[in-house]
């Protein structure tokens, strides 16, 4: 990988090179961020490599299975966004091919809104959001053909009716023997992960397997069930009749229907929810580290309920701003 004028590009460069290599370890995806960051004089907090490896999923850019230790890059896709005036977004791959014909359209004939990614401190930038400006269906079907992407009419809105239900996964057996002294709990109340020492109460529990990967499980009635650490939060929110998720409509005339998606901040959303939520925008959520929240702009209100009422969630709904003179919102 060559080294780029500016970390600005930091993404787009490590866009480049996932495309180009389709698909390898997770793990090794985790350490080339974070050494490529360090080649850069980017200084990261610990977990920003995750962090950038979870947002480049959610954004459309990759698809990574933890559980299997890969990722691999996603195909190119150009996408409406939700009630968003004539705009669509690039995602996926983007090989070399595809930045030239990108670059050659933009030039020539496409109303191409390039935004860069603005990381906080300690995090490692994302690839720039590719937004296209369209006047009707066609020029956009067209577009799609032309940059060697596949048209889609709006991802957010399928990925809605896909939405897992949240719920307790196999059947799994119990820690033991010289795991258990890796026991963790997950106690709502602190919003962590705590060690304790017995495994007798339901709950969301974890610990190091055998081979120390780290194991989430959850018990139900005394019975261990596999489940992914997003989705069992959102099992434990439930089991304690806790909401983490708030809606509230944006301002603008005819905007009731559509507004600002809020999730705690300890309660990351699944990988499959999150992304139906930024594909709303095209940008991952900002973070809102005083108030300990995630918000996803653009989001429909039904959208919104479906992620909600999967993951056994009560969706609040929050006042609507109301608009002031000059089209500010008080």
């Amino acid at each position: 990988m060559t080294e780029p004028m500016s970390s600005t590009e930091f993404g787009g460069i490590l866009l480049r090179w996932l495309s180009e290599s389709r698909s390898g370890k997770a793990s090794a995806l985790r350490d080339g961020v974070r050494s490529q960051a360090q080649a850069w004089r980017l200084e990261l907090e610990e977990y920003a490599d995750w962090d950038w490896m979870r947002k480049a999923a959610a954004l459309g850019f990759i698809d990574v299975d933890l559980r299997a230790d890969r990722w691999s890059v996603a195909p190119p896709v150009l996408t409406r966004l939700p009630h968003a005036d004539g705009l669509a977004v690039l995602i996926g791959a983007r090989t070399a091919q595809t930045s030239r014909r990108v670059e050659q359209a933009a030039q020539e004939w496409m109303e191409l809104v390039t935004v860069p990614h603005r990381p906080e401190a300690g995090e490692a930038p994302l690839p720039d959001t590719f937004l296209f400006q369209y006047e009707d269906l066609r020029t956009l079907q067209n577009a799609a053909e032309f940059l060697g992407a596949r048209y889609v009419p709006c991802a957010a809105l399928q990925l809605a009716k896909l939405l897992p239900p949240a719920a307790p996964g196999p059947e799994s057996a119990p820690p033991g023997g010289s795991t258990a002294g890796t026991l963790e709990k997950y106690e709502l109340r602190l919003q962590r992960f705590v060690p304790v020492t017995r495994d007798d109460e339901d709950g969301l529990y974890r610990w190091r397997g055998a081979d120390y990967a780290r194991l989430t499980r959850v018990r139900r009635n005394g019975v261990f069930h596999a489940v992914e650490r997003e989705t069992g939060v959102y099992l434990e929110l439930a089991r304690h009749r806790t909401g983490a998720m708030r809606w509230r409509p944006e301002s603008g005339e005819g905007r009731a229907g559509v507004g600002r998606l809020f999730g705690d901040r300890y309660a990351p959303l699944p990988a499959l929810h999150e992304r139906a939520a930024v594909l709303c925008s095209g940008f991952p959520p900002s973070v809102a580290k005083q108030a300990q929240t995630r918000a996803y702009d653009n989001v429909p209100r039904a959208l919104a309920e479906a992620i909600a009422s999967s993951l056994q969630q009560n969706l609040e709904t929050m006042p609507r701003p109301v608009a002031a003179t000059g089209g500010r919102a008080k």
